[in-house]
């Protein structure tokens, strides 16, 4: 598996289409699936996606419209019903935590593992190991937050003849370092890590818009992503309807790509009057021509050197 594997679980805009589900994106890192909105029915896409009813997990909503969230309460549900037993995280704006007692008290939607929800605003919000998730907010009808997916190993390769010439004995203590862990040896010497090991590689990043107009904020988040993972409503003729709504042009994802200096820009949320898309893939890919659409369980892999490779073989094809 690559080092990060993004499932494209709805590429729909606000009403969800025969192969188009609601909004949701989930990331696969070593065991773990970050999910990123849960529209309509994602629990049918997840299950169809194979990506595991009791792995560690959490999720992240970007607002509180019903195209980005409607899909939650059926997910818990169907994690209950199917045995579920870890805890998991949900994160989103402070009306979640109301959102979520309000479906546990009206709907029977009570969990049979541990959910705990958070009302965030922005900054880092959750780590795991060399994983760190950042909110950040967004420009569209109320709050809103987009969300940045960094993964950055601790240390460059090991470099076994520093190790020898320090006289670091083999075993545990190369196994520590070559981790990131500083040791002390039995002599009394401490060794850091940079010592034995190389430069470390860039990080590798995946930014996802949610819904926003064009902002500052999601252009400097996106700073040299491997990925953004961007909301492309409209084409240009609609312009004035994409900033009423609060949301942004093919073109102007477009160009937030080329300005932060993105790797791929995968276009989503777009509006049904688009059809299979080729109208907003073509203005985008004038301006960044390493654009793609998204479709419903398609998959990219991006490896520890930041390149990446599109799996369109489970993808489906909007009718």
């Amino acid at each position: 598996m690559s080092q990060f594997d993004v499932v494209i679980l709805g590429s729909g805009g606000s009403i969800p289409e025969e192969g188009r589900n609601h909004p949701s994106i989930c990331i696969r890192w070593q065991g773990w699936n970050l999910m990123l909105d849960a529209g309509e029915d994602v629990q049918r896409r997840f299950e169809r996606a194979r990506l595991g009813t009791n792995k560690r997990m959490a999720i992240f909503i970007t607002h509180m419209h019903s195209d980005h969230l409607l899909g939650l309460p059926g997910l818990l549900l169907r994690f209950s019903l199917l045995g579920r037993t870890r805890p998991l995280s949900i994160f989103g704006p402070k009306e979640l935590i109301e959102y979520v007692k309000i479906a546990q008290s009206t709907i029977n939607l009570g969990t049979t593992f541990e959910t705990t929800v958070y009302g965030i605003e922005g900054g880092p919000v959750f780590e795991v190991d060399d994983v760190i998730v950042s909110a950040f907010e967004v420009d569209h009808r109320g709050f809103a937050l987009g969300y940045g997916v960094v993964y950055q190993k601790p240390t460059g390769p090991f470099l076994p003849e520093r190790a020898e010439a320090l006289e670091i004995p083999k075993g545990p203590f190369w196994r520590d370092l070559s981790s990131g862990k500083t040791v002390h040896l039995e002599d009394g010497r401490e060794i850091a890590p940079h010592e034995v090991t190389g430069e470390k590689p860039s990080p590798l990043k995946v930014v996802y818009s949610g819904d926003t107009r064009p902002c500052e904020s999601l252009r400097q988040a996106a700073a040299d992503a491997n990925l953004l993972i961007s909301e492309a409503m409209y084409t240009s003729e609609l312009v004035d309807m994409a900033d009423k709504r609060g949301h942004m042009t093919a073109a102007a994802a477009a160009e937030i790509a080329v300005d932060a200096g993105v790797d791929l820009l995968v276009l989503t949320h777009y509006s049904p009057r688009y059809g299979d898309g080729a109208a907003i893939l073509e203005e985008a890919r004038a301006v960044f021509p390493n654009s793609i659409l998204a479709r419903d369980l398609l998959r990219i892999g991006l490896e520890s050197d930041g390149s990446h490779k599109v799996d369109t073989s489970a993808a489906i094809e909007p009718s």
